[in-house]
């Protein structure tokens, strides 16, 4: 397999999230492996540094690349997986004439997903993401009677699909401190604090979460969120953050966002965020390679 195009009917169906899985896969198999990202696309920079990062993957390029210097890529002796763009274009399957396609997309329209194959005019397997595992059977089926029997379901996987640190003080407008090494640290299990004068320690410490949601003015149930073992603090209401819960923040090193957004709004920022943002690497790569890990490579290598 010189060149592999992955492709997608529509943005943000988890191909970046397959391409690293699959790359790391291929490492691991012994093949010496190029992630490459095509110019195209919202989040094509974002993809090309992610993708240059990788320690694994033999053409480090930093930027998109152009489809006019694709032609000479695929000259290169290994293997290569492309990313492209949601959707196609014309001039892409043109420049990538050669190259078969794996096609990611969601499980909502399997005669969607078949119609985009035909239009590709070459080999296309496809991979079907975020599957409901209570659907994995039906949703096989239905694919199969639209004429695109699937390579691989893979089931939904809440970590893949959740913000990190980062994403969530940028969504929220909040103010981060002690975030330094933390950033990339997923918020999987976020936890509203009740707004009664019960301390609520015990109910923390019940839910593990990795990050509390607790108004700013309500000192008490900060502390016993950080009692608990809370390793992240999200502050809603804009208020002055006390002196003595900072203190605490600061001596263990436990993340801090203070946001100016209200408990419900705050929670319905960081709600639509799952599943709805970029690939980020980091600590989402192994859950990614884990994925793919039953995925026959000699299916598509």
């Amino acid at each position: 397999m010189p060149a592999l195009l992955l492709l997608a009917p529509e943005p943000l169906s988890g191909k970046t999230t397959i391409a690293a899985g699959l790359a790391g896969r291929l490492n691991d198999a012994g093949r010496s492996v190029g992630l490459v990202r095509l110019e195209g696309g919202e989040h094509a920079a974002h993809d090309a540094a992610l993708f240059a990062g990788l320690p694994f993957n033999a053409a480090r390029r930093p930027e998109p690349l152009a489809l006019t210097a694709l032609p000479e890529l695929l000259k290169a002796s290994e293997t290569l997986l492309l990313e492209a763009g949601a959707g196609t274009s014309t001039d892409l399957l043109a420049a990538a004439k050669e190259a078969p396609a794996l096609v990611v997309a969601s499980a909502g329209s399997p005669e969607a997903v078949a119609y985009y194959c035909r239009q590709l005019g070459r080999p296309a397997q496809v991979i079907v993401n975020r599957v409901p595992r209570r659907r994995l059977e039906a949703t096989r089926r239905a694919f199969e009677a639209a004429g695109v029997p699937p390579l691989a379901l893979l089931p939904e996987d809440r970590g893949l699909a959740s913000p990190t640190l980062a994403q969530v003080t940028e969504a929220l407008g909040a103010r981060a401190r002690f975030l330094n090494a933390h950033a990339a640290r997923l918020v999987e299990r976020p936890v509203i604090a009740s707004i009664s004068a019960d301390p609520g320690q015990s109910y923390f410490a019940a839910r593990r979460p990795d990050a509390v949601i607790v108004r700013g003015d309500k000192p008490d149930l900060q502390l016993a969120a950080l009692n608990a073992g809370a390793p992240c603090l999200i502050l809603t209401g804009g208020q002055q953050t006390l002196s003595y819960v900072l203190d605490r923040c600061e001596e263990d090193e436990i993340p801090l966002l203070e946001t100016p957004l209200n408990t419900v709004a705050a929670v319905e920022r960081i709600e639509g965020m799952f599943a709805a943002g970029p690939f980020t690497g980091g600590d989402k790569l192994p859950s990614a390679a884990e994925l793919l890990a039953d995925l026959d490579l000699t299916a598509i290598a």
